[in-house]
């Protein structure tokens, strides 16, 4: 009697379990490198944070000649297969100026071909395809087109379309963006060249201004991206912009002024608090970089994933 007890009383804690965790957040992180070829140490990061998807660049789209022709460059290229426990989503990043030159259905259609082309050499079953591109009040018109283009072609073959979102794109017609699936950025939220920035990377002083325009109801259905990366921002001794510093340089860096920066968990948690809560979304984490990722704990990885 006392045992079936026992196991009436752990299935009921094991469905209450199941229940809670029903609604945990997707996890996701991006790969942003021209080369996969992930170190020990990134995989087995991978499985210790059980992630469950790899947003995986897998080319820009820049004006590359003197006829400004918007065009791919910088492919990634594949020294690995890629895991097969992991859902894999290739994004494409757009420079804001290809978006102001391109023509937007011929680009969306070559586009959607070099995806799936490059989805079926590197054995990726896709299921979704991501845009990024940080566009302006003058190119929004011409990104919306692109995506109702680019959404037309892989819905022929059942392909979702996602979209990156930055914090000073969030507005009331967002609702209207063609795609299936948005991701907010919160990371780049400050003014990188200015002396006076703590932290470009994420300070809430930067965000709050934005949190006061923004209504829950623009991010409703929204995925969020967090950063887990660092650098350094070089100045010169007048406090003029220099250059960005590298993770594996920042040590060996003494002739400039330095600003050093990272996604610190207690700024992330504290912008996670203020974004409203909603149901089954996607939590994605920038990117995927031994140097950068060995700076955090597994509990600090852990608190961000859990939101």
């Amino acid at each position: 009697m006392k045992r079936l007890c026992y196991m009436m009383l752990m299935a009921m804690v094991l469905a209450i379990c199941n229940a809670c965790g029903s609604g945990d957040p997707v996890r996701a992180i991006y790969h942003w490198k021209t080369t996969y070829n992930p170190t020990q140490y990134e995989l087995q990061w991978l499985r210790d944070h059980r992630v469950q998807r790899l947003y995986l660049r897998l080319f820009d789209v820049d004006v590359y000649d003197c006829e400004e022709r918007a065009a791919p460059i910088a492919t990634t290229r594949f020294l690995q297969p890629l895991p097969d426990s992991i859902e894999v989503v290739p994004v494409v990043y757009i420079t804001n100026e290809a978006m102001d030159r391109m023509q937007v259905y011929d680009v969306a259609e070559r586009i959607a071909e070099r995806v799936k082309k490059m989805a079926e050499c590197n054995g990726i079953d896709l299921h979704e395809v991501q845009v990024d591109c940080d566009w302006t009040e003058r190119t929004k018109n011409d990104y919306y087109w692109f995506c109702r283009h680019l959404q037309e072609e892989l819905h022929k073959d059942g392909i979702r379309l996602s979209s990156t979102v930055r914090l000073h794109q969030v507005d009331t017609t967002l609702a209207s963006l063609p795609v299936d699936g948005r991701v907010l950025m919160v990371y780049n939220t400050g003014n990188l060249r200015s002396p006076q920035t703590e932290n470009s990377i994420l300070d809430y002083a930067d965000v709050k201004p934005y949190l006061r325009r923004i209504d829950a109801d623009m991010l409703d259905g929204m995925d969020y991206a967090w950063p887990v990366f660092g650098w350094g921002v070089a100045f010169d001794e007048q406090g003029a912009f220099q250059c960005i510093v590298r993770p594996a340089a920042l040590a060996a860096d003494t002739s400039t002024r330095l600003r050093e920066e990272w996604g610190r968990p207690e700024e992330v948690r504290r912008v996670q608090r203020k974004l409203p809560a909603h149901g089954s979304h996607t939590t994605i984490l920038y990117h995927l970089d031994s140097l950068n990722l060995s700076k955090y704990t597994y509990d600090e990885i852990e608190e961000i994933y859990s939101r």
